[in-house]
């Protein structure tokens, strides 16, 4: 875990192919090449168990919220919403998603990356894709859930993105909140009674 977390925290700010294995071994604390490869085969295995351990991270805190039946399918949305969002809050420097970062980098480059990356990205539009039609009742009737729901997973990526960039969390504060709104928009009015 380590070395997964140092791996992530380097992918986020430098990109894939600008960390090399001899600066992971630094930052991990690791003390040579030879504890490096006892985990990993090579620096494109790591690369998909990074992008593993960066989707468990996000689903003990997001997925988790969406799978809590316990609680309405909209309250699940919105918390979801800000799950992701308090994440980035409270640890901006290690937090930032390598999801986007890494399908823009190596997706042309290597298959297993492109299909790892869609594959978290389907995992997420399909948790809230399945929220958004237990909330069927509660949405405007042109709503679509297998678009909002990518457009939910797509505006929180783009938001980490352009908050990784500037380097400013408070992107992310402000789309979360945008985007909040935006659902709230195609719900049906409340009728009191």
């Amino acid at each position: 875990m380590q070395i997964l977390d140092a791996a992530a925290a380097l992918i986020g700010t430098k990109g894939y192919a600008k960390t090399s294995v001899d600066e992971l071994i630094s930052c991990a604390g690791l003390s040579g090449k030879s504890h490096f490869y006892h985990y990993f085969a090579s620096k494109e295995q790591l690369g998909h168990e990074v992008i593993t351990r960066q989707f468990d991270l996000v689903a003990e805190r997001g997925l988790v919220i969406l799978r809590d039946n316990l609680r309405p399918p909209m309250d699940r949305l919105y918390a979801f919403i800000d799950a992701i969002v308090q994440l980035q809050i409270e640890a901006p420097d290690r937090c930032w998603s390598p999801f986007g970062s890494l399908a823009t980098e190596m997706g042309d480059l290597d298959e297993g990356f492109r299909l790892r990356i869609a594959q978290v990205f389907r995992v997420w539009s399909d948790q809230l894709q399945d929220v958004i039609e237990q909330a069927r009742d509660e949405l405007s009737a042109d709503v679509s859930s297998q678009r909002l729901a990518r457009f939910i997973v797509s505006t929180l990526e783009g938001a980490t993105q352009m908050a990784r960039i500037k380097r400013d969390v408070g992107i992310v504060q402000g789309v979360g909140l945008d985007l909040k709104r935006f659902v709230a928009s195609h719900q049906k009015p409340l009728i009191i009674q």
